[in-house]
């Protein structure tokens, strides 16, 4: 069956549900914050990894009686939203799974905020992020599964000399606390106005733990002179052309726009671990990942018993999605003692 690609709400309508809900539940984030089951990075410059899964935000009887009611032009079997770079990783194995079962499945290419507003309107049986779930997303019957994480690579002018950098070095890079490559041991930098630090940030999805927030856990955190863009596109773009400039990305987008827009980053090993040793990653040994998820919604209907079945699709063939997506799948993160919750990874080794 063809997967159709259709708009289910307008990008006006997604943003202001999903304000509606952050702020409904403001006071949660708060507590959150404060609560005991706060991760081990509290008090540190980086931010919690997770957030628990037992945190789940109400939304009221009639929210929870109301159906999954899809939004598409067409009638389809399941309506699902995946964030950018699910969307082509695990699109394919979607399309053959509804070829294999004889069904419909609509499918929408978008961000974590297109998911977690979909999901909020019960529009979507499935969600895709790219980031572990902040307690706006967690609603009541919505159910987390882990694909596998990803690299957050540091990226950096092509021109500059230095290779690895340490976690608190990198941090301290953002946080304007080392303004000058200079000041690195074995940076090979003389200071000048190319060495000085131009540290680029994307401060996207901030309810969301993880992501960015390994790096440094607030915006308040990053230097007064960081330079912040909005788009993917603009942090490789700006890093690639920039003296001295700093940034981080997924290896599949370094890669995608070098080939589309013919920009060329170097990558930094952090601790002495490379982002391309997917061993390293899978260990922890290299500190800075995403987290894909996807979701389900518990209930008792043939809707749901084959979002069921899609999950656990696609959680078993996560070792056949394509090396240049560089997802290192559940399975793998299970070997290396990463906690999981079901099938939400929800905890680092060790």
């Amino acid at each position: 069956m063809k997967i159709l690609n259709k708009a289910y709400l307008s990008n006006n309508h997604i943003q202001l549900m999903v304000t509606s809900i952050c702020l409904s539940v403001f006071l949660q984030l708060c507590l959150i914050a404060l609560s005991p089951n706060a991760s081990a990075n509290e008090g540190l410059l980086g931010g919690r990894a997770f957030s628990p899964p037992s945190d789940i935000i109400p939304m009221g009887k009639d929210w929870e009686s109301q159906p999954i009611k899809h939004s598409v032009n067409t009638e389809v079997d399941l309506a699902v939203a995946l964030d950018q770079q699910l969307y082509p990783a695990v699109g394919p194995m979607i399309e053959t799974f509804a070829k294999e079962r004889g069904v419909k499945i609509a499918i929408q290419d978008g961000t974590c905020g297109t998911s977690a507003g979909l999901l909020a309107q019960k529009s979507a049986d499935m969600g895709g992020f790219c980031c572990p779930p902040g307690v706006t997303d967690r609603l009541p019957g919505l159910k987390y599964h882990t694909i596998g994480i990803g690299a957050l690579a540091l990226i950096a002018n092509p021109q500059n000399t230095l290779s690895n950098v340490s976690i608190d070095e990198a941090r301290a890079l953002f946080g304007n606390d080392i303004r000058d490559w200079s000041e690195l041991p074995m940076s090979g930098f003389k200071s000048s106005a190319q060495s000085q630090v131009r540290a680029f940030a994307r401060l996207h999805c901030k309810v969301r733990p993880g992501h960015w927030r390994l790096i440094l856990d607030t915006e308040q955190q990053f230097g007064w002179n960081i330079t912040e863009v909005s788009a993917i596109k603009d942090m490789v773009q700006q890093v690639s052309v920039t003296p001295g400039a700093l940034g981080y990305e997924t290896l599949w987008h370094i890669d995608r726009l070098a080939k589309e827009e013919s920009t060329g980053v170097k990558t930094l090993d952090v601790n002495g671990a490379s982002p391309h040793d997917r061993e390293a990653v899978a260990n922890g040994k290299y500190p800075l990942y995403r987290v894909f998820n996807i979701t389900s919604w518990q209930s008792n209907n043939n809707q749901s018993d084959l979002n069921d079945e899609l999950v656990e699709y696609l959680i078993a063939n996560a070792h056949k999605i394509k090396e240049e997506f560089a997802i290192i799948p559940a399975e793998q993160l299970r070997k290396h003692g990463w906690k999981f919750h079901d099938n939400e990874l929800v905890g680092e080794p060790n």
